[in-house]
């Protein structure tokens, strides 16, 4: 199993982006082996919300992206895992989003090992290793 975190995500569909090469190598190799794709609920707002609010994409690429995630992905609810994410944010030694410290507080819970992102501050957490 694999995390997908936002902002592979929005690498992914953003040609533009300076990390969309790689994105499109990982999700590539990813797909071929076949590993199971997991996002929480969270994602879906957090990737929407900054692709519209921040980087103005149009409407079809907000379509797309939605969509994408809703088939391409194992969607787990993430509402159990807001506490743990908040404990995260409050022992990890540098400021850490609550959305990154939800999606640690999922991985753990589900024991998945890998999380596909661009953010380096998941090279810190032990237990997880960040392809990317």
């Amino acid at each position: 199993m694999i995390f997908f975190d936002a902002n592979f995500i929005i690498s992914l569909y953003i040609k533009k982006h300076k990390y969309h090469h790689r994105a499109v190598e990982m999700w590539n190799d990813i797909k071929e082996d076949k590993e199971e794709r997991i996002i929480s609920n969270l994602i879906i707002p957090e990737v929407i919300t900054v692709l519209n609010v921040k980087l103005k994409q149009d409407k079809d690429i907000l379509n797309k992206v939605f969509y994408a995630m809703l088939t391409d992905f194992t969607i787990v609810n993430d509402l159990d895992s807001y506490y743990n994410g908040f404990l995260n944010v409050l022992k990890h030694k540098n400021r850490l989003p609550l959305f990154d410290g939800v999606y640690m507080a999922i991985m753990e819970d589900l024991e998945i090992k890998k999380i596909a992102s661009f953010d380096k501050h998941f090279d810190d957490i032990k237990g997880i290793s960040r392809i990317g």
